[in-house]
């Protein structure tokens, strides 16, 4: 991999912050992905400029009295809890108030927030007795470590038995992979009526759970909980994606199907299994060497998908949106079909989805040293 290729990164990177073109000043679980990117890239490198560039985005959407008016707290919508995740580097740097009184405010609506039956967050209200593999990614960080930071009692069962019921209720054996979600209710029009579960793999689904599982036992290392199922959970997860990987070192939008006409190879997805797959290698939920598989994913992505147009440096091959049932935004139905997944939702350039994971996975390739001195990483035997 050229090192020119890198250096677009670090070009995309610099351009995405310094403009609100590609994204919106919101209250957004897109948003708060992004942000957490370049909030990782600071607690990595110390780099000012990324900070500055989160709490000045954090700071716009406060009033003047110390509220976010988007957050609907009355709204049980797991998304909006992702966003929150970044309130605790904020709050221990700055000591600020504000963003400890937002944190409080959605770790206790967590106590009243629906359930299945088994214990897991509903996805929203309105999508009701469903879970989402990306809901997983969601919610579960910001609960773990707020219990982990400001409650006295450490209890983490909650979200290790949430874990647990995904991989009971949403791992399809018979493919030996995940499916998008599940319907507790088997009311909802796109699901199995025997087993509740989503028709289709779709990858980013897949990657939203792979993240989750990595950032949660990170969040979870020396603290009392027995970590070893969600351990086993992300290699058996990376064991089963492995087979499907892409010669180019990507997954495809629907996993499985790689032979279906509209099908395609995905940026986000892949990207996120890139993020998931060199963290927990470097972290030891991989053998170490597993970071290859990563590092061909993030290369394999920036080669087909990283270029650069008239000076603005553009990552393609993104799925904007895709999601099951109806979007209450548009009224879309949604079937989860392999139709909805190649051909109704669109394929778009510099969306969140797809630049935060690249972001978050280029941090971990640094880590590696692969940007400053690939010579070190072929001596591992981990070839780039």
């Amino acid at each position: 991999m050229h090192l020119l290729t890198y250096e677009l990164v670090e070009k995309l990177k610099a351009a995405y912050m310094s403009s609100e073109k590609w994204y919106s000043v919101r209250w957004h679980y897109i948003e708060g992905c992004i942000l957490k990117a370049y909030l990782d890239s600071y607690e990595q490198t110390g780099s000012e400029s990324d900070y500055i560039f989160v709490k000045s985005y954090i700071d716009q959407l406060f009033d003047s009295g110390g509220n976010i008016p988007e957050i609907q707290i009355c709204s049980y919508n797991i998304d909006q809890i992702r966003m929150a995740g970044i309130m605790f580097t904020l709050y221990q740097r700055e000591r600020d108030p504000k963003y400890k009184r937002i944190m409080d405010m959605l770790y206790q609506q967590l106590a009243t927030y629906p359930r299945t039956s088994s214990g897991s967050f509903w996805h929203k209200e309105n999508y009701p007795y469903q879970v989402w593999l990306d809901g997983l990614y969601m919610g579960q960080p910001f609960y773990v470590q707020y219990v982990k930071q400001f409650v006295e009692a450490k209890d983490y069962s909650d979200t290790l038995q949430q874990f647990e019921n995904v991989r009971q209720y949403i791992y399809n054996h018979e493919k030996r992979l995940y499916s998008h979600a599940y319907d507790e209710s088997r009311h909802i029009f796109w699901c199995d009526k025997s087993t509740g579960q989503s028709p289709n793999v779709w990858g980013r689904a897949v990657g939203w759970f792979a993240m989750a599982l990595v950032d949660v036992l990170e969040l979870l290392e020396g603290e009392p909980a027995d970590t070893g199922i969600l351990k086993a959970y992300i290699k058996e997860l990376i064991d089963d994606m492995l087979p499907y990987q892409h010669s180019e070192g990507m997954w495809y939008q629907v996993v499985d199907k790689k032979e279906h006409p509209g099908n395609y190879l995905e940026a986000s997805g892949t990207l996120m299994l890139a993020y998931a797959i060199l963290k927990s290698a470097r972290l030891g939920y991989l053998p170490k060497e597993y970071a290859v598989y990563g590092i061909q994913a993030f290369n394999g992505t920036i080669a087909r998908y990283l270029r650069e147009e008239e000076g603005e440096v553009l990552l393609g091959g993104i799925c904007r949106s895709a999601g099951l049932g109806k979007k209450p935004e548009t009224g879309q139905m949604r079937d989860g079909s392999l139709a909805y997944y190649f051909f109704a939702e669109q394929i778009v350039d510099n969306n969140g989805h797809g630049v935060a994971p690249l972001l978050m996975a280029y941090n971990e390739i640094n880590r590696l040293g692969v940007n400053s001195d690939p010579d070190d990483i072929r001596e591992t035997g981990i070839m780039i």
